[in-house]
């Protein structure tokens, strides 16, 4: 065996042994393989939690302490997780390691890990932990990756059931396409900004996670179809939801936007393409006052339209299950 397989297995070892410490809540056996040193890192990405960034050692054992504290339950490393992806980069007395976490006994989530280790006094030891959770695989709704031409680049299993019989979306020569020619100028021009927003990295500007709603017509019962292009792991996706999730995109925008009861009321019918006049007809009210509570929500949400206001509200991204 040659110095850099013999590296590698012994780098293995450690992440291993890392690994197992931190799943049996063992914090003397996991610090014990980490640079205890200011220039430590562990960075670390949650689609639930956001960012969370220690910098040193320090900190770092703060927060492994804290975590062992609360979450005291041990598990076993063939049990609980297995690695896929494995790479290993060697140079001189420093190596970099990047592989795929997948949780065995939760669902097969998926974590993106980078380790970076020195070589210290002949022992290779942590010293940077990169962890990012992909969301995108997680999720409980049908959802598709397309590129800017609307080839599918991928679909969870929830969407390869359901785009087959969908009234609203179709598969064409491996492209997403809307079923009513009409609406697919619309569906185009959503995916187009939304790879737009992928390429130029600029801060997203409409709640944390930027999404396009896109309107397909009526089902066979005349009940509204949207769609949503929607931005999530660096990929440019299109969910298509149930009328749960229309009502906690509407909830979502009722806190952000401060919509009254009535407002929500109101809302929530013009979504499902009522008129004024016919929403005035279910409420029993008057068209002058839906007129007068449409002004408000128009200057609450800043729009001028009827469609820019349901653009509005199925375009904020309601928080996570």
């Amino acid at each position: 065996m040659d110095g850099c397989e013999a590296d590698k297995r012994e780098i293995l070892a450690v992440l291993r042994s890392e690994t197992e410490a931190w799943l049996q809540r063992d914090f003397e056996a996991l610090a014990a393989h980490w640079l205890q040193s200011p220039q430590a890192r562990r960075m670390e990405y949650y689609a639930s939690l956001g960012v969370r960034v220690d910098e040193g050692w320090e900190a770092i054992a703060a927060r492994l302490k804290t975590i062992v504290e609360r979450f005291p339950e041990t598990q076993n490393f063939s049990d609980h997780v297995r690695w896929e992806n494995v790479n290993i980069v060697i140079a001189e007395t420093m190596a970099w390691v990047t592989y795929d976490q997948i949780g065995i006994d939760g669902g097969n989530d998926l974590k993106r890990e980078l380790k970076i280790l020195q070589r210290v006094d002949g022992v290779w030891t942590i010293s940077c932990m990169v962890m990012m959770e992909s969301a995108v695989e997680q999720v409980s709704f049908p959802l598709i990756e397309v590129d800017a031409d609307l080839r599918i680049l991928w679909s969870n299993q929830l969407a390869q059931e359901r785009i087959r019989d969908h009234p609203g979306l179709v598969v064409a020569a491996g492209r997403l396409r809307a079923r009513r020619r009409k609406h697919d100028p619309a569906l185009r021009e959503a995916v187009r900004l939304a790879c737009l927003e992928l390429k130029g990295q600029t801060r997203l500007t409409l709640s944390p996670k930027q999404a396009w709603a896109v309107t397909l017509g009526q089902d066979a019962a005349g009940v509204p179809m949207h769609c949503w292009v929607r931005l999530e792991d660096g990929k440019a996706l299109v969910s298509f939801d149930d009328t749960r999730t229309v009502a906690r995109r509407i909830e979502r925008a009722r806190e952000i936007y401060g919509l009254s009861p009535a407002q929500v009321r109101l809302a929530r019918l013009i979504v499902d393409g009522n008129d004024i006049a016919g929403a005035a007809a279910i409420l029993v009210v008057s068209v002058n006052t839906l007129r007068t509570q449409l002004q408000r929500m128009f200057d609450k949400t800043g729009v001028r339209s009827q469609a820019a206001l349901v653009r509005a509200l199925l375009s904020i991204e309601p928080p996570n299950d």
